[in-house]
């Protein structure tokens, strides 16, 4: 990995140039060390795994149920939640929303969803997950 990156500073409401202002960190900018997304969580996604990224949350606001392997967890405000590449995994908000800070290691899932949030079909979205080896199980 290079380190070609350099420390930044991000005000409330803005991101990194180029991207939303829930977009507080980019492959691009850390030198592929991470991504760091704010999100709000209302059903979550499918059941999925990742073959290269850790993703993490931090919840903000709402509790979130998550599901990883065989276990399940409730994650109140406050709470750390870790997902390991390679373990299936989902999440939902469990009174109608929670706010969370998404990371993933390393980073470049934030081209993942930003081509996923655009998708129209289901065909789509499997050719999306296929090229960034995510896929529901």
């Amino acid at each position: 990995m290079s380190r070609d990156a350099h420390g930044y500073v991000l005000g409330p409401g803005t991101g990194v140039a180029g991207s939303g202002p829930d977009v507080k960190a980019t492959a691009a900018v850390t030198a592929g060390a991470l991504t760091v997304m704010e999100s709000t969580v209302t059903q979550g996604p499918p059941r999925h795994v990742h073959a290269h990224e850790d993703e993490c949350f931090y919840v903000l606001a709402g509790t979130l149920v998550v599901s990883c392997g065989d276990e399940v967890f409730e994650a109140a405000p406050r709470s750390f939640v870790f997902l390991p590449r390679g373990i299936p995994h989902t999440f939902h908000a469990v009174d109608g929303q929670a706010d969370v800070l998404l990371m993933a290691v390393p980073g470049g899932i934030e081209h993942y969803f930003s081509e996923i949030n655009k998708a129209v079909s289901v065909e789509e979205q499997e050719r999306i997950g296929a090229k960034y080896d995510i896929r529901v199980v």
